[in-house]
């Protein structure tokens, strides 16, 4: 039987502006990367995780470790980065079978675009189930290393796994993307950076085609995230964002950890949407400080296009319902791909909440039309096993008198203190 947690809100005049500070997770995007790159060069950490650290780099971590202490079969749990990091990295360093799976949604969630280059390249990579999707048996390979092309439209991390591989590759080894485009490409512009501070040079020329430079003896600048530590993550503060666009005029959020700019993609497209619905980003010594004001950009309809951006869609749009504001989001169609098929589980749970959105083939849009109503007095939600969904619709908690929210634990998949966090204003129970 699933658990489920009574969501309700807990400060009581409406009105007044609430003061508060979040402790952020540290960038799993960030972290996940700087782990693939310390196992490609034997120098992953043998260390014990604080408290709080993302279940998705725990998953990572634990893999690779398992992997270098002579394990056939590894098992990255639910994480979507670990399976397409680790898939590439035992392609290029295992020297037996090994097989690769997953849990909950992993075995449904396609890997062929990344097998496909990969194999093009010489690795020995075998479906084991259904064809382009985990699980995986790896085998020991010659790799010819003559360049190849990816389809990455629908992740950017099929690409970032193959950027990630530069200890192994040759210079001069071009990935060419132009074909099919590129989803999410701020993130593999994030991985570019990432290696070039660790002397490993990738360069886009023209635009879609990436080559391999090699490596600049000494001109290392950064350290392992163990010794040196990484920025909070920006995606975890989008529901602090949209927390705040739900509370009183005047109400702040502070936000430790946060660099401005970041390497991170998602920092600059969450400041510039939240500035159109009246929330000010400012930089502090610690971080950030986001403040509800009282100037709002007045559209009747709010548009974006999500396609750089994926993973602040849930945040963004459970801001906009909770305002009643009608909105249309296009470059969407990657998010069915994800730890749900996101746009789904969005329009199946706010329908119990009496709001219809329109699915198109690439946007989620919303008319407005339909307030949030509670059809029961307590109704239940599904996060259908998605951590980002389970926080954007808890957020809504401070608009519908009482929500159940099922699953509540999956929150810690990327932000495990989001509870504790949101507690000021939502009260969880568990039942």
């Amino acid at each position: 039987m699933k658990s489920t947690s009574s969501l309700t809100r807990s400060y009581q005049d409406p009105a007044a502006p609430l003061h508060l500070r979040w402790t952020l997770p540290p960038s799993k995007s960030l972290w996940a990367r700087a782990l693939l790159l310390d196992a490609l060069r034997g120098k992953l950490p043998h260390f014990d995780f604080a408290e709080g650290t993302p279940l998705d780099i725990l998953a990572l971590h634990a893999a690779l470790r398992t992997y270098q202490e002579g394990a056939e079969e590894i098992n990255v749990s639910e994480s979507g980065t670990a399976m397409r990091f680790v898939c590439a990295y035992l392609a290029v360093t295992t020297q037996h079978p090994v097989r690769l799976s997953g849990t909950g949604r992993q075995h449904k969630r396609p890997i062929a675009p990344l097998v496909e280059a990969l194999r093009s390249q010489g690795a020995k990579i075998a479906y084991l189930n259904h064809e382009g999707y985990p699980p995986l048996l790896i085998e020991s390979s010659t790799f010819a290393w003559q360049g190849c092309e990816l389809d990455s439209s629908s992740s950017s991390q099929y690409l970032s796994a193959l950027l990630l591989l530069a200890p192994a590759l040759p210079m001069g080894f071009q990935v060419d993307t132009r074909r099919y485009g590129l989803a999410s490409r701020p993130y593999a512009l994030m991985t570019i950076v990432q290696l070039r501070e660790q002397g490993f040079i990738w360069e886009e020329e023209p635009s879609g085609l990436f080559c391999y430079r090699g490596k600049k003896e000494g001109d290392s600048r950064g350290v392992s995230p163990h010794t040196r530590g990484y920025e909070a993550d920006w995606s975890a503060a989008s529901y602090a964002y949209a927390l705040l666009s739900l509370l009183p005029v005047g109400s702040t959020i502070e936000l430790s950890g946060l660099a401005l700019p970041s390497l991170q993609g998602d920092a600059a497209y969450l400041v510039q949407l939240f500035a159109l619905l009246g929330i000010q980003t400012e930089k502090t010594k610690d971080g950030i400080c986001i403040t509800h004001s009282e100037e709002e950009t007045k559209h009747a309809h709010f548009t974006a296009h999500m396609s750089d951006c994926p993973d602040l869609v849930p945040a963004i749009v459970a801001a906009l319902v909770g305002r009643g504001k009608a909105f249309t989001l296009s470059g969407v169609a990657h998010l069915r791909i994800k730890e749900s098929d996101r746009l789904q589980a969005l329009a199946d749970e706010l329908t119990k909440l009496g709001v219809k959105l329109t699915l198109g083939p690439d946007s989620l849009s919303w008319d407005g039309k339909t307030p949030l109503t509670a059809h029961d007095s307590a109704p239940i939600l599904s996060p259908h096993g998605d951590h980002r969904i389970a926080m954007a619709l808890a957020l809504l908690a401070l608009r519908v008198p009482k929500l159940r929210m099922q699953e509540p634990e999956v929150v810690a998949k990327s932000f495990p203190r989001f509870w504790l966090e949101v507690a000021p204003c939502i009260m969880q129970q568990t039942e």
